[in-house]
């Protein structure tokens, strides 16, 4: 088998085992056609916080490593501090690989610190863009300069969504280089049970980061204000983040903290199980690219409530989901309301997720990469 180079900082780890699971499961199953290794740079001061355990966990086919850079200044040499850090770390390690080709995994810096590390190599390299690397990233101009020098010089770029391929376009980066190949779900861990009232409750639920852009103060403010519409009605929550306390503020505000569970960081597999358990999820994201948790939710039968954002508007339809403006709240309390008292088909939206799987995902990836391979098949490993 050819050996393939991962670089993603997108990878879960025991310290937190549900960040970007979608890349485990699309690396998973590419490690079938190639020799897959994964090297995950950690922020330093995550690093610092590390046990000598945690650092030397997955040395088989996971490495995680310390990436050193400048906090709050130097965002456009980010790039180049991953590319040192990258070296100094691994250098030794990366040439034991012999890797036939590079993948990365996240446009800035991994896509960046990829490009100037494959040049060295003298191998090609790939990237896969995920949604706010291009999205936020796109509107700072060094950052910006960047992501569209490497792209232009990859292999190939993997979108998952055509939103990220038009605005790639529009940054300046070539169409020929773009591969729009939509992330898949796994039916074995994500499938439709019957549907069943959790006691007299009607649930909701959100995953993901409690971050502010991801929509999760609106989310709370809309709960509150559905309550008064639907009062047996609950919220569960399945993340964390630096909104966390404000959420639960607001809640304790308004007297109704009863009607959140908050769950935390939960495993994949729960992840599952709570789709399962509720009518509902949703997800009022300021920006995304295609969240996966939109293709497991649909893939349990379950309907969406979402935002008209990113690639989302691209993988749902009227019979799976109602699509709201970001930022609002009104709106989302509306959707919430009319989708909780709407007559869903389960079959048809299962029958809708379908068409997201992970074999023909990797099989499109699998393509691409081996056909450049054969490509270069003349070109030689040069020594870090």
């Amino acid at each position: 088998m050819e050996s393939v180079l991962i670089i993603t900082n997108l990878y879960p780890s025991s310290w937190d085992p549900s960040r970007a699971t979608f890349n485990k499961q699309q690396f998973d199953r590419l490690a079938k056609y190639f020799s897959i290794k994964i090297l995950v740079p950690v922020a330093w001061p995550q690093w610092l916080k590390l046990s000598a355990k945690e650092k030397s966990e997955g040395e088989g086919m996971v490495r995680y490593r310390p990436f050193f850079y400048t906090p709050k200044i130097g965002y456009s040499m980010f790039s180049v501090f991953m590319l040192i850090s990258l070296i100094a770390s691994s250098g030794r390690w990366i040439r034991k690989q012999k890797p036939a080709a590079l993948l990365a995994s996240w446009a800035y810096p991994e896509g960046v610190a990829t490009a100037l590390l494959a040049k060295i190599i003298g191998c090609p390299f790939f990237i896969k863009v995920h949604g706010s690397d291009v999205n936020d990233f796109g509107n700072d101009k060094w950052r910006a300069k960047q992501i569209v020098w490497a792209a232009n010089r990859a292999a190939g770029v993997f979108v998952v969504s055509d939103a990220l391929r038009t605005r790639l376009i529009s940054l300046g980066v070539a169409a020929d280089k773009l591969h729009l190949i939509y992330n898949g779900v796994d039916n074995s861990v994500f499938y439709p049970v019957a549907n069943k009232q959790i006691g007299k409750l009607q649930r909701l639920l959100y995953v993901g980061n409690l971050k502010a852009n991801k929509g999760v103060m609106e989310l709370i403010q809309s709960f509150i204000a559905l309550l008064e519409l639907q009062p047996g009605t609950e919220l569960v929550i399945a993340g964390e983040g630096v909104m966390g306390a404000p959420m639960k503020q607001l809640l304790e505000q308004a007297g109704v903290q009863d009607k959140v569970k908050f769950l935390g960081s939960i495993a994949h597999s729960q992840v599952a199980d709570e789709i399962r358990q509720a009518q509902i999820v949703v997800l009022p994201s300021y920006a995304e690219g295609v969240p996966n948790i939109l293709l497991e939710a649909m893939a349990c039968g379950k309907p969406v409530v979402a935002t008209t954002v990113g690639g989302i508007p691209e993988i749902v339809t009227d019979k799976t989901s109602i699509l709201i403006p970001e930022k609002t709240i009104e709106p989302l309390t509306n959707a919430l309301d009319q989708a909780l008292q709407k007559s869903w088909s389960q079959s048809d939206i299962v029958e809708h997720a379908s068409q997201f799987d992970w074999q023909r995902n990797v099989n499109q990836v699998q393509q691409i990469i081996e056909q450049t391979l054969k490509n270069n098949e003349d070109k030689s490993v040069v020594s870090i």
